[in-house]
């Protein structure tokens, strides 16, 4: 029984995502703790933006490759020839994109330091991001690939030695520049992680691949994972600017403390939503690319919620009743009164999760409209909504716009599944 149970998949997967997990958690805890007490609610509220700007444009530039790079790597992983084609054409993509979004960066800083950051003397960080920026997309990228590759030993340890620089570096940056260090974090550790990951033959030999046939880049390939792109880049934009829009507003009607109380919020939310997130990419969409029956799928989704509803539901029950001692241990008494908010945030995280986990058939599939659509419902009605209940009920109308457009956002995920998955996947009509 017990050979059984390590041989699984899932118990593997699981098992080395705990570990990125942990690691994340640590780091996450103490840059939590430190930034709670330098920099405050209107510091958290300041970088909450800046994370928000950054999230969008690697959206593009790298994040948004990473469900067509794990697909494509994770069916192409035994045809050497093929693997290195995909390789190639997806780090040069990636550092084309970059190059043009660097320099944007780099032009448009000033205003955009006014209206991200608040602070026109913050631009030289902007700067710093457009000229770093393919480095810092790099860094994804090979993660991705690694992911792809199944090579979750590799993968685990660059992941835990970014988590480690992540905790090191931010911690000394901003105890001697307080906000400006929190910034320049965001910049300096992708990179520090890309030169350090350069130790490893395996990544060596990649990028090495990439010199050798950077004239054989495929277009027929960058139009197939341009899809991808144009999904990520699309969610990248909504996310991004709902999010910003949505603390705008909060710091426009209150003030940025109380836009840094719900950011406090978030990054607890992010906390353990990295571990579901990592379930995602790690051992959900691999199989869901490489399934080709609607059997197929429903046991892949049979054997996934078996284990994920009831992980997850332990976990908010648990967070739920230790709500208080997670604020003294994550975050200072400044934030005490996000006590308040735990429980909407976590019947909508939990809703989330499910339905983010149907819509990963949406990446492996490239059901493209699908995906549009619900992403859509999704951020735009999250920040209506937002916009709505704030009048009515202050900060706590946030969470119920939150939880209102995940129950639209899994309704209708959950309506494209039923009735179009058949249209991307075989009947197998002796099972049927």
């Amino acid at each position: 029984m017990l050979n059984k149970i390590l041989s699984n998949t899932f118990f593997k997967v699981f098992s080395y995502n705990s570990l990125v997990v942990f690691g994340k958690l640590i780091s996450s805890f103490i840059i939590s703790k430190i930034s709670a007490i330098y920099l405050g609610p209107s510091g958290y509220a300041i970088v909450g933006n800046f994370k928000n700007l950054l999230q969008g444009i690697l959206g593009v530039s790298a994040t948004g490759f990473q469900s067509g790079i794990i697909k494509y790597v994770a069916e192409s992983k035994k045809d050497s020839k093929k693997l290195d084609l995909i390789i190639t054409s997806v780090i040069g993509m990636c550092l084309a994109i970059s190059l043009i979004l660097g320099l944007c960066l780099f032009c448009f800083s000033d205003f955009l330091s006014v209206f991200i950051l608040k602070d026109a003397s913050l631009a030289y960080v902007l700067k710093y991001l457009g000229v770093c920026l393919p480095f810092v997309s790099l860094n994804f990228v090979i993660i991705y690939i690694l992911n792809g590759l199944q090579k979750l030993k590799l993968y685990t340890v660059i992941v835990t030695i970014t988590n480690l620089f992540n905790a090191l570096f931010t911690v000394l940056l901003i105890y001697y520049w307080g906000l400006k260090g929190a910034l320049l974090a965001s910049v300096i550790i992708p990179i520090l992680t890309f030169v350090v990951s350069l130790i490893f033959k395996e990544v060596r030999y990649h990028l090495l691949k990439v010199f050798v046939n950077i004239k054989n880049v495929s277009i027929v390939f960058l139009k197939s994972i341009s899809v991808y792109l144009i999904m990520a880049t699309y969610s990248s934009i909504l996310i991004s600017l709902a999010y910003l829009f949505i603390r705008n507003k909060i710091i426009s009607d209150f003030n940025s403390e109380t836009a840094g109380l719900w950011e406090a919020v978030n990054k607890i939310s992010a906390f353990y939503m990295v571990f579901f997130s990592s379930l995602f990419t790690l051992y959900l969409l691999p199989k869901l690319s490489v399934n080709k029956t609607i059997l197929g799928y429903s046991k892949i989704m049979k054997t996934y919620f078996m284990y994920i509803i009831p992980l997850a539901c332990v976990l908010f029950t648990s967070m739920f009743l230790l709500r208080s001692l997670l604020i003294k241990i994550f975050l200072t008494n400044e934030f005490k009164s996000i006590e308040q908010f735990f429980h909407l945030q976590f019947i909508g995280d939990f809703i989330k999760i499910i339905a983010f986990s149907l819509a990963y058939q949406f990446h492996a599939k490239k059901m493209v409209a699908f995906y549009f659509i619900s992403d859509s419902i999704l951020y735009i009605s999250f920040y209506i909504f937002s916009l709505y209940f704030i009048e009515i009920f202050k900060l706590e109308g946030v969470f119920y716009a939150y939880i209102l457009s995940s129950i639209l956002y899994l309704i209708t995920v959950g309506v494209f599944i039923y009735f179009k998955n058949e249209t991307y996947l075989k009947r197998n009509d002796k099972k049927f």
